[in-house]
Formats: C-alpha cells, structure tokens, sequence
C-alpha cells in the first residue's frame, strides 16, 4: 500500500511538473513558471535597455541609424554623427488585446522635454497562437512602425524583444532597403 502511494505521489508530481514547464515557449524563458505566457505578457512594462541599428538605402543613399539605450539615457548616431536624450519608455500591455505606449525624450543637460509621444493600439500572438514566440504590438516613438518582435525571454519580471527584419521594394523609380536589428529588455512595473 505505502509502495501504490509512493508510486502515485510521484507520477502526480511529475505530470505537475511536466505542466507547468510546458508554459515555457522562449528559447530564454524560466525553466519553471506557473503562470501561462499570456499573463506573464499582460502587465505594465518599462524599457530599461535598447541596442539597435537601421540601414535603409534609398536610390543608393544610405542611412545609417544606431540606438543605445542604458536605462537612462538614449545615444542616436545618425551616419557617424551622435545626440543624446534622457529617455523612457513604458507599455501597458492588456488582457483584451490593448496596449498602451509611452515615450518621452528631454533634454540631456537640463532636463526640457525635447518630444513626448503615447499611443493606444493593439496586440496579439504572431504565429499560430500556441508556441507565442513572436507577437505584434503597435507602438510609439522610436519603435512606430515596427510590428512584429520575436520574444526570446518572457519572465514574469522581465521580457526581451528582438526584431530582425529585412525588406527590399520599389516604388515608382525609387529602390529602397530596410534592415532592422533591435534588442528591447523590459522589466515588471511593479504596483505601489
């Protein structure tokens, strides 16, 4: 009888075990989590570090476009020429599919806003809804126009984002292309 309870106890345990570490999708994410990817994505978030680089070649004029964010300040280098803004950026990110971004930049030395943006938009899963590895977001300022971000780490606490995106088109006479590498890593707003 002990030897059926004993046996009984530990197929409970490891079929609990095996269900809560199949909330894991990222290839970064927790080992063990007990909450689903949806609950841990639905939360109020702040950036706290960016790195990023666009190039876009329009009729062979290139742009050259490298962010570095370290928690505080944003360094923008424009083809080699560099300004800098202290920054935030926060998101809300909903259950009913709404998230609501928030980005300010003012100025380094003395602290005037330089441009303020918010937008309230959408979100939803990327790809088929149950790996929830990648997700579209509209958001603002600096990532406006970028939609979709792979999510290689969904913590409860901390996320990171990551945008690799190439396109070449032509419109009219004009040839462009646009190549996008972006690291985004959030952490929880915790309630007061």
């Amino acid at each position: 009888m002990k030897k059926l309870r004993s046996l009984t106890t530990i197929i409970v345990l490891a079929a609990a075990a095996f269900t809560i570490s199949s909330c894991k999708k990222g290839e970064n994410d927790p080992f063990l989590t007990f909450h689903s990817r949806d609950a841990r994505l639905t939360q109020n978030w702040k950036l706290v570090s960016f790195n990023g680089t666009s190039v876009e070649t329009l009729n062979g004029a290139e742009t050259n476009v490298e962010y570095t964010y370290d928690g505080t300040n944003l360094y923008t280098t424009i083809n080699g020429s560099t300004t800098s803004a202290t920054y935030g950026f926060t998101m809300e990110v909903k259950a009913n599919g709404e998230v609501f971004s928030s980005e300010s930049l003012n100025d380094i030395d003395n602290g005037d806003p330089l441009s303020q943006s918010s937008k309230t938009s959408f979100w939803y899963w990327g790809d088929d809804d149950k790996n929830k590895t990648a997700v579209y977001m509209d958001l603002t300022g600096v990532f406006d126009g970028v939609l979709v971000y792979d999510i290689p780490r969904l913590a409860y606490n901390d996320m990171t984002l990551q945008v690799s995106y190439s396109d070449n088109y032509t419109m009219g006479d004009s040839a462009t292309s646009l190549n996008l590498n972006y690291e985004l890593n959030f952490e929880v707003i915790l309630p007061q």
